[in-house]
């Protein structure tokens, strides 16, 4: 004689902060049945939200025009957080370079060559940057101030670039 065990349960949850799993079990003789549900959003569910947040930046990165410091180069815009502070603030802040550098970077130039947490000084606009990534001729910078009031990350080439500051 075989035994059947059927189950219903309907949780409704409101607030997912402070629960994280739940084990439902049950001894029917020798066998252990236990079912164990995860709450949260599925992978399909996750990975739909990632790609509307990156639709959601890209629709922001094309709406904004130069009045609200827009610079017009590069591409893989991203919008990462917000800052108040004017892109040399913001690049020195986070390289810890604390000398003077006056005019978006280009007094304090020391060198052509790229590197990893240097600042650069873009060519075609007066505009300090952190170098985050370098991968070929493609060098990837954060900045703050790019569009007013936000921290954004892009890629730019080589040839953008003045200089460096290390």
């Amino acid at each position: 004689m075989a035994l059947l065990v059927s189950l219903s349960l309907t949780i409704k949850i409101n607030d997912r902060s402070n629960l994280q799993l739940i084990t439902l079990g049950r001894n029917y003789g020798d066998s252990n049945v236990t079912r164990t549900f995860v709450l949260g959003d599925s992978v399909q569910q996750s990975e739909e939200k990632i790609q509307s947040q990156i639709k959601s930046q890209q629709k922001l990165a094309s709406s904004l025009s130069r009045g609200e410091s827009y610079t017009g180069t590069g591409n893989q815009i991203e919008v990462i957080g917000e800052s108040n502070e004017n892109c040399v603030e913001f690049s020195k802040r986070i390289t810890g370079i604390d000398r003077p550098l006056g005019a978006g970077a280009r007094e304090g130039i020391s060198t052509g060559t790229p590197q990893v947490g240097a600042i650069g000084a873009e060519k075609k606009v007066v505009h300090a940057v952190v170098v985050e990534k370098i991968e070929g001729d493609n060098i990837t910078i954060i900045e703050a101030n790019w569009y007013r009031g936000k921290i954004t990350r892009r890629v730019l080439k080589r040839s953008d670039f003045i200089g460096f500051i290390i």
